[in-house]
């Protein structure tokens, strides 16, 4: 009977280390807020190394609650091996919190709150992206073609359109088919919010161009799209355009659009030929709002009267791209903007941009919006410290 009792206790304690093995982690993240102000929601990017693999058997855990966190495997090269993991922190000021990599089947439950984006045929060619706040939309050739042969229902601009969301989950999907049922249907608030802002030949919230005696060139519809990565937490994808400029000036430029949950804001990484200087911007539609630029914290807003709401847009630049800012005001359609000039450094410029709607409930008027853009550009300024062990 002592025998049988010992063999019992041994198999009791070899299953426990087994166990601990089992849950023992790859690697340890450290996640650090070297600020003195508690952070908003922010993605931790954390790159795999040797441990690069094709499994999807790879989780995030909090090491003082020991829970699952929500995370995304990143494939960017898309040679079928996962490359990164991303998840996400939000930090009191000065507070340090540990995270724990774990090769293991995640156990959480697939969310309807998700980043999303993809090629939208049944509209022409928009590529239409979105997360729990926002969401995007640019159009294609197709629709340019129309445009240029006079064919009715193409769209001729390489602005960005903005569709106003009520609800955190994806929208995508249901409006375009909506539209499809009923044209026009998501030009009407069904209670989920609705896609009323008008982008026209102007630079929407977001679009490009170029200053070429004190006159703004703005690119045309993407020629092309790449998804990159759809999942919970970031949605990203490339799009490609055809050279533009005036005179004798061509610019090239190619974009990867990335956007994460719980960001107002979208952002754009845009390699450039041809120029110094690219600059992005705001339209400021029929001038009954106020504009407001912060050069020091990089940030340029737009806060009107939207149809019996307000709308808040806007831009947010890392301070080594900015390059000053133009307010132009004018009676001809569509050309009245708040730009913000970018460097170009090594072929390249970042920006953010992005909206907050009254009608959403997310921020609770011009004040609030600003504030949230000096946060951001805080954060933008002073990234969180991540150490990997």
């Amino acid at each position: 009977m002592r025998l049988l009792t010992k063999l019992l206790s041994l198999v009791l304690v070899l299953a426990l280390l087994g166990a601990c093995t089992c849950n023992k982690a790859e690697l340890t993240v450290s996640v650090s807020n070297p600020t003195n102000e508690d952070r908003l929601v922010e993605t931790v990017r954390v790159e795999l190394g040797e441990l690069a693999t094709a499994s999807t058997e790879m989780i995030v855990v909090e090491q003082k609650t020991a829970k699952e966190m929500p995370s995304q495997l990143i494939d960017e090269d898309k040679d079928g091996q996962f490359e990164a993991i991303i998840f996400q922190a939000q930090l009191k000021a000065n507070e340090t919190r540990n995270y724990e990599l774990r090769k293991e089947e995640s156990t959480l439950e697939a969310s309807q709150v998700r980043t999303f984006g993809r090629f939208v045929p049944e509209r022409t060619d928009d590529f239409t992206w979105e997360n729990d706040k926002v969401a995007f939309r640019v159009y294609g050739p197709e629709a340019q073609r129309m445009v240029e042969q006079g064919e009715p229902g193409g769209t001729l601009s390489g602005g960005v359109d903005c569709w106003l969301k009520k609800v955190d989950y994806s929208i995508i999907d249901k409006w375009y088919k909506g539209n499809l049922e009923e044209p026009g249907y998501y030009h009407i608030d069904h209670g989920e919010g609705l896609d009323n802002y008008h982008v026209g030949p102007s630079l929407g919230c977001g679009g490009t161009g170029v200053m070429v005696n004190n006159e703004l060139h703005t690119s045309l519809n993407y020629t092309g799209y790449d998804v990159i990565a759809n999942g919970p937490i970031e949605t990203k994808f490339a799009l490609q355009y055809d050279a533009f400029g005036a005179e004798n000036q061509t610019v090239q430029q190619s974009k990867t659009v990335s956007i994460n949950l719980g960001n107002n804001l979208t952002k754009f990484t845009i390699e450039v030929e041809g120029t110094d200087v690219l600059t992005t911007g705001v339209t400021l539609h029929e001038n009954q709002g106020e504009t407001n630029v912060d050069s020091l914290a990089c940030w340029g807003s737009y806060w009107a009267p939207h149809f019996g709401e307000e709308l808040g847009t806007a831009i947010v630049v890392d301070p080594k791209y900015y390059n000053g800012y133009t307010k132009v005001v004018s009676d001809e359609k569509d050309k009245s903007h708040v730009l913000m000039h970018l460097n170009v450094i090594d072929g390249k410029v970042e920006y953010y941009a992005g909206f907050a709607w009254s009608g959403s409930k997310q921020v609770g008027g011009k004040e609030e919006w600003h504030q949230y853009l000096n946060q951001f550009a805080k954060q933008l300024q002073t990234p969180l410290d991540i150490t990997v062990q």
